[in-house]
């Protein structure tokens, strides 16, 4: 399995997945000639793209959906109340398969898993993607993990989880109260320390990449993000230089990781 993290942030997400023949998004929050330059010389694949699977419906995550799904007709893969939200923005011929929480689903050879997490939107989910004995855990856009999930997402090969704010620049920033709220309550985003803290009861010995992603532009930066993760690991005896760590980007696309 490999990983493209393709665009990561506030003003647009999506990242492209390939498992031999299989090749997905998730999200397509970025308009289809972005994703096609990205891509380089994977664009090819977008003409034969087996699904796009939308974790929810706010626009970073889906405002590049319709002119994607004209280019490659790919079907779409979201929650039911999600598709309520997004449905009169896309082509009338497009396909959409319902998809629910705990309900494992499969796309060519890929074998995924939705779980829901907690923001504010109509139904957000995250995504256990397995192949092959290989899983990588995506999860972003939430307020928390679950605990009741640590089970099924311990000990994953690749995590791809949310670093989305250092709470002091969140605080300090001249963002109104209410935003502020919004986005440190559990309908929100995972902080800096809620993403390391997690990390360290989820990694294990078959971990070996780690992407902190969704960071905010205004709200965070690399060097906060990293720093921060190493200061929780530390507390918590994690070696960060045990694993291959990554901070996501706004406006370019990461590294292929291999699964």
């Amino acid at each position: 399995m490999e990983v493209t993290i393709l665009a990561s942030g506030s003003k647009g997400n999506a990242a492209f997945i390939e498992d031999g023949d299989t090749a997905i998004l998730i999200d397509a929050g970025i308009s289809y000639r972005q994703i096609t330059l990205r891509m380089g010389e994977k664009a090819n694949r977008l003409a034969s793209l087996d699904g796009i699977i939308v974790s929810h419906e706010h626009s970073d995550h889906t405002k590049g959906l319709e002119q994607t799904l004209k280019r490659t007709m790919a079907p779409v893969y979201t929650a039911k109340k999600t598709y309520t939200k997004i449905k009169d923005k896309l082509p009338m011929d497009h396909t959409m398969t319902p998809i629910e929480e705990d309900v494992p689903f499969m796309v060519g050879s890929l074998i995924i898993t939705p779980l829901k997490t907690s923001h504010d939107a109509a139904h957000s989910l995250g995504f256990i993607i397995e192949a092959d004995d290989k899983q990588l855990v995506f999860i972003t856009d939430t307020g928390f993990l679950q605990e009741d999930d640590f089970h099924r997402i311990r000990n994953a090969h690749m995590y791809v989880l949310e670093s989305n704010y250092d709470v002091a620049l969140l605080f300090d920033s001249a963002r109104p109260f209410y935003l502020k709220k919004r986005i440190d309550s559990v309908r929100g985003h995972l902080s800096n320390a809620d993403s390391a803290y997690y990390l360290t009861q989820l990694i294990g010995p078959r971990t070996h990449s780690i992407v902190l992603a969704h960071p905010s532009q205004e709200c965070n930066t690399e060097s906060y993000t990293l720093a921060t993760l190493h200061d929780v690991f530390a507390a918590y005896d994690k070696v960060p230089e045990n694993y291959d760590i990554h901070v996501a980007k706004q406006h370019q696309p990461s590294k292929v990781f291999k699964i």
